[in-house]
């Protein structure tokens, strides 16, 4: 027999199957077959993924309520005394100042204008000396000599930062830098 003529013949057959039973079994098996498709194929492998989820998620819940070792506790007292040596050590403020300078000056930043005011907080008995810095600098050069100051100079806060540009297109920003350099009180003879 030729091929042609058994695929002839298989087609005959199915076509009386189809007279004899209809259309609802065939539909069941393709549904069927669908069915197990999208079972292998789609929510096994979504499956064995939300237990690896789960499964990490329980180890997490699990480290983030171990305790953490008890680290000593520091009381204020220490801490006070400790930012006391921090400010006896302090330089004279126009000894900060040269100092702000010439990590501006590794930055590429000119200070054309600085303002300088001193006052003394009786509560507390800490001077504080406010700089003020005019900057005209790029981003990444303000912040590396903002990180520069306050890395060399542990007695300096940084108290406002004002920028502005007048177009988008600037790359350079106009900055005004507000310092305080804080120091024990000194005596003057």
């Amino acid at each position: 027999m030729k091929p042609l003529g058994k695929l002839s013949m298989w087609r005959v057959q199915m076509q009386i199957l189809l007279w004899r039973q209809g259309w609802a079994w065939p539909a069941a098996v393709v549904l069927l077959v669908v069915a197990f498709a999208t079972h292998w194929l789609v929510l096994q492998p979504a499956r064995e993924a939300l237990v690896t989820t789960q499964i990490e998620l329980g180890r997490e819940q699990v480290a983030s309520h171990a305790k953490p070792a008890p680290s000593p506790a520091v009381s204020e007292g220490k801490q006070l005394a400790a930012l006391r040596v921090v400010l006896q050590q302090a330089p004279e403020p126009a000894e900060l100042v040269l100092r702000m300078s010439a990590l501006a000056k590794a930055e590429q930043i000119a200070l054309p204008q600085s303002e300088y005011v001193q006052q003394f907080h009786s509560t507390t008995q800490v001077q504080q000396a406010q700089v003020t810095q005019s900057v005209r600098a790029s981003y990444p050069q303000l912040r590396r000599y903002i990180q520069a100051v306050l890395r060399d100079i542990p007695s300096a806060s940084l108290d406002q930062v004002t920028a502005r540009r007048d177009n988008v297109g600037q790359s350079q920003l106009e900055v005004r830098l507000r310092w305080s350099l804080w120091m024990e009180q000194r005596l003057t003879p």
